[in-house]
């Protein structure tokens, strides 16, 4: 997943308020009347206030409800890119509004692609001789085996899909039906099936001797 996937707004735009330095302001955050300061330089400028109670302090970003609606469901990555705070700003806004680690809709899908995006990487790298024992002794001592069920869970053969056998090639049967060739060919070996290509079909018809004996032609007709 890369920055722009990472860092997208899925409830933009969000208008800043339409103030100037100077003019009174009520911040949700710290829930107090305030006072414009200035304005950032971010992706999305907004309006920096200071709390009219406090001379001294550092000004931080004026929390109206159009920033409360980007704090209530935008991802913490998207926030600091697009507003451009800090982490620890956006945990104490979450903090203070009651939100949690996962709680907004895009934390939440973020954390969704993140994880399958990780789970295809670890799907496709084979493991360690290492690795492998580590998950062994892992499960012994989880006692993972009593998670087992016995039986076949597989996808069952139809009567369809073993008609198909011998009558066209394994690599044509596995297309149709959706299965891998080797399997294919495991079960029409198992059937007893010959292959479709298989030289021995395209001997001639069978025909009498005199004696009643049947021979194979090798001449048909």
């Amino acid at each position: 997943m890369n920055k722009a996937d990472r860092c997208r707004l899925l409830h933009a735009p969000y208008d800043p308020p339409p103030l100037k330095r100077g003019d009174p302001g009520t911040c949700l955050f710290r829930d107090c009347d305030a006072v414009i300061t200035s304005w950032t330089d971010a992706r999305i400028s907004w309006p920096r206030c200071r709390a009219l109670h406090h001379k001294r302090g550092r000004p931080a970003l004026l929390v109206d409800d159009e920033l409360l609606r980007a704090i209530r469901t935008e991802s913490a990555e998207a926030i600091k890119y697009w507003f451009g705070v800090s982490t620890y700003t956006v945990w104490s806004w979450r903090k203070a509004f009651g939100i949690s680690q996962w709680g907004t809709e895009g934390s939440r899908l973020l954390h969704k692609a993140l994880s399958q995006a990780g789970a295809d990487v670890l799907r496709d790298r084979p493991y360690s001789l290492e690795e492998r024992e580590q998950r062994r002794q892992r499960a012994i001592r989880l006692k993972l085996v009593r998670n087992l069920k016995p039986g076949f869970h597989g996808r069952w053969w139809t009567k369809k899909e073993k008609a198909l056998l011998g009558k066209l090639t394994d690599e044509i049967v596995a297309q149709r039906i959706g299965r891998p060739v080797n399997g294919v060919r495991i079960m029409r070996t198992r059937l007893g099936i010959p292959s479709a290509n298989d030289r021995r079909r395209k001997v001639g018809r069978n025909r009498r001797s005199p004696r009643g004996i049947t021979v194979l032609s090798s001449n048909p007709g």
